[in-house]
């Protein structure tokens, strides 16, 4: 059997969100690794852009 999860990381864009957006973007890395340590393959990424921050979608699969 197949098992789906997601993992949705917002981002902001601003030029004055650098910091903070570093710190996003490493936690959705930290996310991502942990669930690959646990048996999951990222299938798919979707990227929703707003005006003041990026959400990303990540799919992921593991086959028991």
């Amino acid at each position: 059997m197949q098992q789906i999860t997601t993992v949705i990381s917002t981002v902001p864009i601003g030029d004055d969100d650098g910091p903070q957006r570093v710190r996003q973007l490493v936690a959705r890395d930290e996310d991502l690794a942990a669930h690959g340590r646990a048996g999951y393959v990222l299938h798919n990424t979707q990227t929703i852009t707003g005006t003041e921050r990026v959400t990303f979608v990540d799919t992921l699969t593991r086959n028991q």
